[in-house]
């Protein structure tokens, strides 16, 4: 059976499909954004993998693809058969606030305390867009 239009089968899928498409991304732009390689892409979407086993992405992944859409990573876990409490995102280094939970933070903010917010976020980017800080080079001592 094909898991692309069969939502109980793969309920991820067509999800993941409607907000690429709300996002006006093909498959290969939304993985590239993502950081995941276009086959596993395909694979998220159509719920099968090409040798016939069972798809199980990895929380990490699957956490890279919700922020990449905008998603919530606990609705996309959930989706995806696993249990969104057991993983945090924050362990694996990724953000664990999507970008409208942001905006809606900012909205009960004052004035004042959102330039000063604006002011942090802009001390952490350079103008190109690239991290303001580097990692420290290791001592060998």
């Amino acid at each position: 059976m094909d898991g692309r239009e069969d939502d109980t089968h793969w309920p991820l899928g067509p999800a993941l499909r409607r907000a690429r498409n709300a996002a006006g991304l093909s498959q290969a732009k939304a993985a590239k954004r993502a950081g995941v390689s276009r086959a596993l892409w395909q694979q998220l979407e159509s719920g099968e993998r090409p040798d016939g086993r069972p798809l199980r992405p990895k929380p990490v992944s699957l956490t890279l693809v919700a922020r990449s859409l905008d998603l919530d990573p606990r609705q996309v876990l959930q989706l995806a058969g696993l249990d969104p409490t057991s993983y945090d995102p924050s362990r694996a280094g990724r953000p664990v606030a999507s970008t409208a939970e942001v905006h809606e933070l900012l909205d009960m903010v004052t004035e004042v305390q959102r330039q000063a917010v604006v002011e942090l976020l802009r001390t952490m980017v350079d103008p190109t867009g690239g991290m303001a800080y580097k990692q420290l080079p290791r001592s060998d001592a």
